[in-house]
């Protein structure tokens, strides 16, 4: 089974147990577009959509490795911001459990953040993310944004907004890997441990 196949497998696997577009692109680390590609058309000859497949499970499936992630990415935040940090604000779905050891480094509060991209399916665009009422709120707070992957950006564009909707300031936002080469979002640096760069 080639790679292709295989995510293309997994993709349908994921779809089978009712995740929506947004969550299977969340749990293969690629793009909305690329996973509606591997639901649809994959096996028609169509080019999929430019994009880069990460495959970090070694990494995540422990935890003492994602306590070592998470500590280099509070040491590239330390570096450059020199503000208060009040609010970790953690995405799901991935991004939340280094978030979490990020927050408790940074003696900071944790937020949660579903992105709209997890809610709508086909058309459905109008859907908005939200913050979950059950962890700190974002108002007037100095907050940075945690993910796993940069994929498009669009993600943490939304969260750079919705900080922004609530008079809070996004500090920065930091990931492990990005994807898309951003130097920032909203004007808050993106910090990550791996850029991908086509050439």
């Amino acid at each position: 089974m080639t790679r292709i196949e295989s995510l293309i497998e997994k993709a349908r696997r994921l779809k089978e147990k009712g995740l929506t577009t947004g969550e299977i692109a969340d749990e293969l680390n690629v793009s909305r577009e690329t996973a509606l590609w591997l639901l649809t058309k994959a096996t028609e000859d169509i080019s999929p959509p430019s994009d880069v497949y990460i495959e970090w499970r070694t990494f995540v499936k422990s935890p003492y490795r994602m306590r070592n992630i998470a500590k280099s990415l509070v040491d590239m935040v330390l570096d450059v911001i020199e503000d208060e940090i009040e609010v970790v604000i953690g995405i799901a779905t991935s991004g939340i459990p280094i978030a979490t050891m990020i927050a408790e480094e940074l003696n900071a509060d944790l937020a949660l953040y579903y992105p709209r991209k997890l809610k709508w399916e086909n058309e459905e665009r109008e859907i908005a993310g939200t913050l979950s009422e059950n962890y700190a709120k974002v108002d007037r707070k100095n907050c940075i944004a945690i993910d796993d992957i940069i994929t498009t950006g669009s993600t943490l564009r939304e969260v750079a907004e919705y900080v922004s909707k609530k008079e809070g300031k996004l500090l920065c936002a930091c990931v492990v890997i990005d994807k898309r080469g951003l130097e920032d979002i909203g004007g808050a640096p993106v910090l990550s441990m791996l850029k991908v760069t086509r050439i």
